[in-house]
């Protein structure tokens, strides 16, 4: 999975596939805060995963994602 979708005040982290799942996600996100009136408390981001961190018995190493 190359892409992520972040709803602080919602299910935090999602990963998806594509561009488009992910741009698709957020708008679905902002959808619900603003039918539910709540736009006050929108923290909605997505975008592209380029790096992530693997552990292997506590030694952190940064890593390119896989594509």
């Amino acid at each position: 999975m190359k892409y992520f979708t972040y709803d602080h005040h919602g299910d935090g982290f999602e990963y998806h596939n594509t561009e488009e799942e992910a741009k698709s996600y957020a708008q679905q996100c902002l959808d619900f805060y603003l039918q539910n009136d709540d736009e006050n408390n929108v923290d909605i981001c997505w975008g592209e995963i380029k790096e992530d961190v693997h552990s292997n018995d506590g030694v952190l190493e940064l890593k390119a994602s896989k594509e």
